[in-house]
Order: C-alpha cells, then sequence, then structure tokens
C-alpha cells in the first residue's frame, strides 16, 4: 500500500511539471548565448544562474530566438532572459551595477532598477508559451 502512495505522488508531482516555451525577441546580435532562467523564489533572483531552479540556453542570433524550459513545476515562477555576450555565463555589469548585456524578464517591465521577485511572478498551470523582449542599456 506504501508503495501505491508513493507511485501515486509521484505521478501527480510529474503531471503537474509544464514545459515553458519562451519567445526572446530585441536581441541586438549574435553573440555568446541566450539564457533562460526560471526561479520559484527569491533567492538569487533575477540574474544567479546558479540559484535558478531551471534553466535553457541556445546561440544567440540577432532578433528572435526560441528556448524551452521543461519539467517546471506548477505554480508561482519568475522567468529572466539574459543575452550572455561574452560567454562567461554570468550577467556583465558596469561599477553602478547597471547590466551592459542584455535582460528580460516576466511580470512589470524593467525599469531603472531591477525588479524585485513579486514583481516578475506569473503562475504556472500547465505548458505555456511567453514572450519577453530584451533590453540594453
Amino acid at each position: 500500500m506504501k508503495r501505491f502512495a508513493l507511485l501515486f505522488a509521484l505521478f501527480s508531482l510529474i503531471s503537474q511539471a509544464a514545459d515553458l516555451t519562451i519567445t526572446v525577441t530585441g536581441i541586438r546580435n549574435g553573440n555568446g548565448k541566450i539564457a533562460a532562467l526560471a526561479f520559484t523564489q527569491d533567492q538569487g533572483f533575477p540574474d544567479r544562474v546558479n540559484q535558478a531552479f531551471a534553466q535553457a540556453q541556445v546561440n544567440a542570433q540577432k532578433g528572435t530566438v526560441t528556448l524551452t524550459i521543461k519539467n517546471v513545476p506548477a505554480g508561482k515562477v519568475a522567468l529572466t532572459v539574459l543575452h550572455d555576450e561574452d560567454g562567461d555565463g554570468k550577467l556583465r555589469k558596469n561599477l553602478l551595477g547597471i547590466p551592459q548585456e542584455g535582460v528580460g524578464m516576466t511580470g512589470k517591465p524593467l525599469g531603472n532598477r531591477a525588479p524585485k521577485f513579486q514583481e516578475a511572478v506569473i503562475e504556472i498551470k500547465g505548458d505555456e508559451k511567453k514572450t519577453i523582449a530584451l533590453k540594453y542599456w
């Protein structure tokens, strides 16, 4: 009986996982990679790659690319997209903390500061398609 309950619980978790297909627009050149990061909590948001729940990346291409983050749990998620032009695996910033590479995210449009996790959260209920425009400063 315990095995059945465990299998049922595991199946429930798997069936609630979603694939997020993200179309990234406004890419200024084909240098480096485009990375999409999914955060389920504010720790590390918006640009700590190693603290994202899940991620996907593709080679950059001027204009638009599409990528998919697989097996994202249903619930609240904040997405960040980074154009890692120099390929160092992190968002390059100047001395004032202003990004020197393209950034985009879900939720509130980017202003003069990085949004807080709660401002970027979207509700995931199943497979989703999102379009995120990059901003360059």
